[in-house]
């Protein structure tokens, strides 16, 4: 129902080919390679990032007035071009607080076609004080104006329900990685000094202020005085990597190895190298890093928070902690480090549940079917 139809894609966070890796950019991907393959003819709208780390109303105003620069010279563009081969329906991926969208409401209102949003989110920013108040009022504002939302996330379902009234114009649609395409990698070679009997855990992530230093500081709680043998390979790099080695000092030196930046293909080729992925996902929105660990046999070991259930089953695919309870994470992580029979059980099972139920070519069909539905 999409094929040969031109649809404007656009992230406000970053685009999809964005160099900094990030969950946000890894679903991006997919969207737009899922939009590919359900035929229609996707274009990336626009590359202009409205995404802010800080909330000062100097960045809002300017940040607001670049993105309607854009979507006029969008309009000029699209405009010039004959009407069949102007877009027929706009999707943006992911507006919030930080990432406002102004250029998708403009655009769609001016050329009277869909506006479409994915993943519309509201965070914890801004605490007590809500600083970033001004800013969710503009996202809100753009909201408001979608004629339909798909939705990941049930916390996400909530407050769009809050914000527009209804469920009329939400529908739900799972998490989806391009599982199809993804093998099982070929194992990188583990330090040698390393007892292969021993099993190994793997964690990832970019190591930098905020909720990823705040996950580094959880996991190394979790695994200070554990009370059972294991190795560890930390994959990942960032400003923050010695606050972190530093989290992990009363470890053995000798029981860690840091792999730093790697590419994406070499993530994959030590997660298969390794026996179970833990990341603890507190306050994690989704977590696309615990789909790619399954699809590479892995066992979880997380928290139960947020958007980590909806791609971890627990006592299924992983064992799930209830979200700050550290004691049962230690006590989830000792149960798989000794049962070799659990974590084969639960890796062959994550994989085939994220071929079955998180692949793209699913996602592809339904964005087929709803999106279709509006043009």
């Amino acid at each position: 129902m999409l094929k040969n139809k031109n649809v404007a894609f656009y992230a406000p966070i970053k685009p999809p080919d964005h160099h900094i890796p990030s969950g946000d950019r890894l679903i991006a991907q997919n969207i737009f390679k899922a939009l590919e393959m359900s035929g229609a003819n996707v274009e990336l709208a626009s590359r202009y990032i409205a995404y802010s780390k800080r909330h000062d109303e100097t960045i809002l105003v300017q940040k607001k007035q670049g993105a309607e620069d854009e979507a006029e010279i969008l309009l000029k563009a699209y405009t010039s071009r004959a009407p069949a081969l102007r877009p027929q329906i706009w999707l943006t991926y992911h507006p919030y607080c930080k990432a406002p969208d102004w250029i998708g409401p403009i655009v769609s209102k001016a050329l009277n076609v869909p506006y479409v949003t994915i993943e519309a989110a509201k965070t914890g920013q801004g605490g007590v004080e809500d600083l970033w108040k001004p800013w969710r009022e503009e996202a809100q504002a753009g909201i408001r104006q979608a004629d339909l939302h798909l939705v990941f996330k049930p916390t996400d379902e909530q407050y769009l329900c809050e914000l527009l009234g209804s469920q009329e114009k939400l529908v739900s649609f799972s998490p989806f990685i391009d599982a199809e395409n993804i093998d099982l990698a070929q194992p990188m070679e583990l330090p040698q000094h390393w007892h292969r009997n021993t099993p190994v855990l793997i964690t990832t992530g970019m190591i930098r202020k905020g909720k990823k230093l705040d996950n580094f500081h959880i996991l190394a709680k979790a695994l200070t005085d554990l009370g059972a043998d294991f190795n560890l390979i930390v994959v990942g790099g960032g400003p923050e990597e010695m606050a972190v080695r530093q989290a992990f000092s009363s470890l053995d030196e000798g029981q860690i190895h840091w792999t730093g930046m790697v590419e994406h293909s070499d993530v994959l080729r030590w997660m298969r190298s390794s026996d179970v992925f833990i990341w603890p996902g507190w306050k994690e929105p989704i977590g696309m890093v615990y789909l790619e660990a399954q699809l590479q046999e892995l066992p979880v070991l997380a928290y139960k928070s947020m958007g980590v259930p909806l791609v971890v089953a627990n006592n299924e695919t992983g064992l799930l902690a209830p979200e700050d309870d550290l004691r049962t994470l230690k006590n989830n992580t000792i149960k798989l480090l000794q049962d070799a029979n659990l974590r084969n059980t639960m890796g062959k099972k994550g994989r085939m549940k994220v071929l079955t139920e998180h692949g793209i070519k699913a996602a592809s069909n339904r964005l087929a079917q709803v999106l279709g539905n509006l043009i």
